[in-house]
């Protein structure tokens, strides 16, 4: 049993949302090491603990691609040394009913520079805990998430950036689409702590429900033990906008392709940012495969 996706601060016991348990023995873990820009495909299941460090100031560029049956646990560790940067890519191409459990702990030195871009399309079960550690003075931390769950897909994400050196910036934007019967949970924390004086934290999350009978959970966070901060956070949840699908009909579009344009216009910005061909090749095959 690995137990993931555990909330800093145990406020919704009541709701079963302070952690998530999922049902799954891990193995020894293949160990792969990276100090330079890879691109990784993740092909079969079994479990896989990849092991990041950037050296002072070196940046770096890794992508993740996983395309697998079954159930595949990656574990990702990241060090960033002074003035680094480090962009990640992750993303579920599997275009099987799988299960992917997929962790990332980064810890983020003076003047360094963590982006994480997550992308989900619709493929079977997820779960996604991120946690960063800002611990350095001046460091930051950017994570952008794009998702669709529909049929009976469970998608269920954490993510936490804990603010500990001073100056410190952190951003937390996700935004998705679900359909069918899909099942999602969000939780975000920006946790500032004792000594961040000075530091930035903003989260967003923005969600489309295009049928009434999925279940959706947002939870955002913000927790602070320094006062001289600044934090924003909240979540937009709502459906298609009436007038807008008038107008799409009057051009000829139909709702189901109404709903497709909207998943893509949801990825389409992180496809862009995140500036990798062959990857976005794969996404975009994915998404092009959803049934309204």
């Amino acid at each position: 049993m690995i137990r993931m996706n555990k909330l800093p601060a145990g406020t919704f016991n009541h709701l079963r949302l302070n952690e998530t348990e999922v049902d799954y023995e891990p193995g020894r873990p293949e160990i792969i090491e990276i100090s330079d820009n890879a691109e990784l495909e993740f092909d079969k299941e079994g479990d896989k603990q990849i092991l990041i460090n950037v050296p002072d100031n070196r940046n770096i560029t890794v992508s993740m691609a996983y395309d697998f049956e079954g159930t595949l646990n990656a574990r990702t560790d990241i060090n960033l040394g002074k003035g680094s940067g480090l962009k990640i890519i992750q993303a579920n191409v599997s275009e099987s009913s799988g299960r992917l459990i997929n962790r990332v702990s980064g810890k983020v030195g003076d003047r360094a520079e963590l982006e994480i871009i997550q992308m989900f399309p619709d493929s079977g079960i997820v779960y996604s805990d991120l946690t960063a550690d800002l611990a350095g003075d001046g460091s930051s931390a950017d994570i952008s998430c794009a998702y669709f769950t529909g049929g009976d897909g469970i998608l269920d994400m954490n993510y936490v950036v804990n603010h500990y050196g001073r100056m410190s910036n952190s951003r937390i934007h996700a935004s998705g689409a679900l359909a069918d019967k899909a099942y999602k949970t969000f939780r975000g924390t920006i946790d500032f702590k004792t000594g961040s004086s000075g530091s930035k934290g903003d989260e967003r999350e923005k969600v489309i429900l295009l049928d009434e009978g999925v279940i959706n959970r947002s939870i955002p966070l913000i927790l602070c033990t320094e006062e001289d901060v600044e934090g924003a956070h909240g979540a937009a949840i709502g459906s298609l906008d009436e007038d807008i699908m008038f107008y799409l009909k009057s051009r000829g579009i139909s709702p189901e392709e109404a709903k497709r344009l909207v998943i893509f216009g949801m990825f389409e910005s992180l496809l862009m940012q995140a500036g990798n061909e062959s990857l976005g090749s794969k996404v975009q095959k994915c998404l092009q495969k959803i049934r309204m």
